[in-house]
């Protein structure tokens, strides 16, 4: 088994766990932690689909939670994805706006 898939099933079999205590938890609990979970599958599709170099997976398969540790790190970051849902929606919004004025455009005065 290459670094890789081990890396993906170290952080499966360590999403899987993170979830089956959820499970266990109130619903109060559980959507209390529906952003860390959504983050962690996001974290473990990059596992799975990114090419990672080499030295990043080794290194990250040397760390006991390796999953946990990103998501750490990713709420420590000087970045939102807020910003980024915000560009989404404005350029949906220009995109919706710019079809308005077309379709004014293109039915015929009366």
């Amino acid at each position: 088994m290459d670094f890789r898939t081990r890396l993906y099933e170290k952080a499966r079999a360590e999403q899987n766990r993170f979830i089956d205590t959820l499970m266990k938890k109130s619903p109060k609990d559980i959507i209390d932690a529906a952003y860390e979970k959504v983050m962690r599958d996001d974290i473990l599709m990059i596992f799975e689909n990114e090419d990672l170099s080499d030295n990043h997976v080794k290194a990250l398969l040397k760390l006991k939670y390796p999953l946990a540790e990103c998501y750490d790190k990713w709420l420590k970051a000087d970045c939102s994805h807020v910003e980024m849902l915000k560009d989404t929606i404005e350029d949906f919004g220009e995109h919706l706006a710019a079809a308005t004025v077309q379709k004014k455009k293109s039915v015929p005065e009366r």
